[in-house]
């Protein structure tokens, strides 16, 4: 689970809540647990109002074309850039992290990519502190040697 606390306005305190299954839309469940513990006379400030909500979930693909040096495998070179990629992908998918396109861009750079064509996302992915990224679809393929 990834939460995050804001105050939208004096006296207000809304909790966001990612689930860490699926696409990281909380259950009910779970938010009815956290806003039982939040609202607990012990535990909150008796001026504030707690809301407690599940992140919106911010879903994109990654789509393009990776391009090798000649010599290594690019079977290999591949795996391990898709291996790479996947590993940030999963830090990412957290409250309030942006994805910019140069990190997706960094982590496919393996040793033996020559250079990388992204088509999607086109631009940075910017999250709020109320917002999770989702990557949806990962689309790169080999498009061939380039040297």
């Amino acid at each position: 689970m990834d939460a995050s606390a804001t105050s939208p306005a004096p006296g207000q305190v809304l909790v966001t809540v990612q689930s860490r299954t699926g696409d990281g839309t909380a259950p009910q469940a779970l938010l009815d647990q956290v806003a039982s513990i939040l609202t607990n006379d012990d535990v909150r400030p008796l001026t504030d109002s707690v809301t407690v909500q599940s992140a919106q979930i911010v879903p994109y693909a990654i789509r393009g074309r990776v391009y090798t040096y000649a010599g290594p495998d690019s079977a290999v070179v591949m795996r391990e850039a898709l291996r790479s990629l996947r590993a940030y992908l999963d830090e990412a998918h957290r409250i309030g992290r942006d994805v910019p396109e140069s990190a997706i861009k960094a982590k496919l750079f393996a040793d033996g990519v020559q250079r990388i064509e992204l088509d999607s996302p086109a631009a940075d992915i910017r999250i709020s502190r109320t917002q999770a990224a989702y990557c949806t679809a990962i689309d790169i393929v080999h498009a061939g040697i380039d040297e």
